[in-house]
């Protein structure tokens, strides 16, 4: 409350990581210009189309979302990036395969929020790697491990969670 004491507002802006913020930004905007522009639709209709058999098995499509997490993820290092990217075109893939698209959205939001490849991909990942604790085949074996507890997560603990509190993967 930078008015009233806590701290002035000279201090509040410069301990602030604007940084974040921009990110932010730039990653709702582009989530909705992806929404707005029908790109993620289109994206979700061709991969529906080009696996016809993979979309009448939800659990089939919960796979194929949770192994282009893990790809995506590998290739976007900033984790409001990847969210704001694969969010929409996983709740596309659900409407386009009929299932639950809010719950097609929480899956690839556990599984790209669980793992980390490489050092870059978080500050205190990085931090630990500069001062020498972890090398970076550490972190990316580690990132495989936390793929596939993410993967047995959504599969053993999530879906059933959610429709026992009345969310349906398929619907």
């Amino acid at each position: 409350m930078p008015r009233w004491g806590v701290m002035t507002w000279r201090e509040f802006e410069q301990e602030v990581g604007w940084t974040n913020f921009f990110v932010i930004a730039a990653s709702l905007s582009l989530a909705q210009a992806l929404s707005r522009s029908g790109a993620s639709d289109w994206l979700a209709g061709g991969v529906v189309g080009a696996a016809r058999a993979v979309a009448e098995s939800p659990l089939m499509v919960v796979g194929v979302l949770l192994a282009a997490s893990a790809l995506v993820r590998l290739m976007i290092p900033n984790i409001t990036g990847f969210l704001a990217t694969t969010i929409p075109v996983a709740m596309s893939v659900g409407t386009a395969s009929g299932l639950n698209p809010v719950l097609c959205g929480l899956i690839v939001t556990i599984a790209g929020d669980a793992v980390l490849y490489y050092p870059a991909q978080s500050g205190s990942s990085l931090v630990v790697y500069e001062r020498g604790h972890l090398t970076a085949g550490e972190i990316f074996r580690f990132g495989l491990l936390m793929t596939v507890l993410a993967a047995l997560v959504v599969l053993a603990v999530a879906l059933p969670s959610w429709a026992l509190l009345g969310e349906r993967l398929a619907r």
